[in-house]
C-alpha cells in the first residue's frame, strides 16, 4: 500500500522523500503513518520500476535534495495497482478500503466501479467472518469485546453504502 500512497501523492506534487512522508501523514493519518524507513525502500523500488524519477537540487540550506516526480508509466502503474488491489490481510481491510476510496478520484468511472465492487466484496466477506466469530460459542467473547467487534460491523455497513 505504501507504493500506492507515494504514487498518489506524486500525482499531486513533486517533492522530497521527507515531504512525501509528511503529505501521506497529513492526508492519510487515520489509516497510515509510514516512517522514512518504509518510504525510502518503496521509493527505490518505484524508481527501479521507472514509476518515479528525481532531480537533484540544492536546497536553501545548502543541502542536496532529491525532488521526486511520477512518470507517465508511474501513472499507469498506479491505476493498475489500485484497480487490481488484492486484500491479503483481513485485519487491514477496513483501512485499505478507506485509503482506496480516498484515492479513487484518479480513476476513470469503469475502473472506479470495478474497484468499488472489489472493496465491497471483501468488506462483505469480512462482515460474514466477524458474524461467524461472534456466533462461535468457543470464542467466549465478553460483552465489551462483542461491542467492539460489532462496531466494525456498523462501520462495514456504512462503507458498503458509500460504495453502492
Amino acid at each position: 500500500m505504501i507504493e500506492i500512497l507515494i504514487l498518489y501523492i506524486l500525482t499531486r506534487y513533486d517533492c522530497t522523500i521527507y515531504k512525501i512522508k509528511k503529505l501521506i501523514e497529513e492526508k492519510f493519518f487515520m489509516y497510515s503513518m509510514p516512517s522514512l524507513g518504509a518510504v525510502n525502500p518503496a521509493l527505490k523500488k518505484l524508481e527501479s520500476l521507472s514509476c518515479v524519477e528525481f532531480e537533484s537540487k540544492m536546497s536553501d540550506g545548502g543541502m542536496l535534495s532529491k525532488i521526486y516526480k511520477i512518470t507517465s508509466f508511474g501513472h499507469k502503474y498506479l491505476q493498475s495497482a489500485i484497480t487490481s488491489f488484492e486484500f491479503k490481510n483481513k485485519s487491514n481491510i477496513i483501512n485499505q478500503v478507506s485509503i482506496l476510496i480516498c484515492i479513487s478520484d484518479i480513476l476513470e468511472d469503469d475502473d472506479k466501479k470495478s474497484l468499488y465492487k472489489n472493496c465491497m466484496n471483501n468488506l462483505l466477506i469480512l462482515k460474514a467472518d466477524i458474524n461467524n466469530a461472534l456466533q462461535n460459542p468457543y470464542n467466549m467473547y465478553n460483552e465489551a469485546q462483542k461491542d467492539v467487534i460489532a462496531t466494525n460491523i456498523s462501520l462495514i455497513d456504512k462503507m458498503v453504502e458509500i460504495l453502492k
